[in-house]
């Protein structure tokens, strides 16, 4: 499969995934598929940044202040560097999961060597709708109003509000508790895709019919991904907001 061939499969299992699946398996090529959904969510989920650095400074009250302005100026930077950390990976409950899918799936289905690429290949497949994500987060930033009030860390999670899961049932005004955001971030429409993907991918290394345990192992792997991030998170990200070294 060449470049060319690694774009339009990764783009078409979001229109035809049964078929993309099929060319996939058949002429598996997961390096260069990853590498076309990762450039093309990495320009997408940068291109949000503009907006959120301008909402971050709108956040700070000016000040004469020098230890005051030094403190923000730490807290700000310390902010850039969540933003950027958060622009660049996405969705990491989903990331985890497809690495954990590959590392189930193989003695599941007792796979060959050769037919181990085919595996990660549909593993790398099934991250094709986070692009999807990604776009809606661009447009949601870029729609919002910058010049309401918001705080500098209410900047960081501005992509966020683009609400594909449990949120969209919350119509109370005020901010949803935590949990909520937890289960929104893992859970929703575009990780369930995610998952139907993975389903299709792992029948198309067997049977070719979708049954319950392909599902079962593939939301599994989602929900085993979504455990490690939540378990992680309070570690990461005070290492991002110091800065490491």
């Amino acid at each position: 499969m060449n470049g060319w061939s690694a774009w339009l499969s990764g783009f078409r299992v979001l229109v035809d995934p049964d078929g993309a699946v099929r060319a996939t398996v058949t002429s598996p090529a997961p390096w260069r598929t990853l590498l076309t959904l990762g450039a093309s969510w990495t320009v997408l989920g940068l291109g949000t940044l503009p907006r959120q650095l301008s909402m971050l400074w709108q956040g700070f009250a000016p000040t004469d202040d020098a230890p005051l302005a030094a403190g923000r100026e730490a807290l700000a930077s310390g902010l850039v560097r969540l933003m950027v950390f958060d622009r660049l990976v996405p969705a990491p409950a989903v990331l985890v999961g497809a690495v954990i899918l590959v590392w189930a799936a193989e003695p599941v289905l007792m796979l060959a060597r050769e037919r181990r690429a085919a595996l990660a290949a549909v593993a790398v497949l099934g991250l094709a709708p986070l692009v999807v994500g990604r776009i809606g987060e661009l447009a949601y930033t870029w729609i919002v109003n910058a010049n309401t009030g918001t705080t500098p860390g209410a900047a960081l999670t501005v992509p966020h509000r683009f609400a594909t899961g449990v949120r969209l049932f919350w119509l109370d005004t005020t901010l949803p508790p935590a949990w909520v955001e937890v289960l929104e971030a893992r859970v929703n429409l575009v990780t369930l895709w995610c998952v139907a993907l993975w389903a299709v991918g792992l029948s198309r290394l067997e049977s070719g019919r979708v049954q319950a345990w392909h599902v079962v192992l593939a939301l599994a792997c989602l929900v085993f991904g979504g455990v490690v991030t939540w378990v992680a998170g309070p570690v990461v990200a005070p290492m991002v907001l110091r800065g490491v070294g």
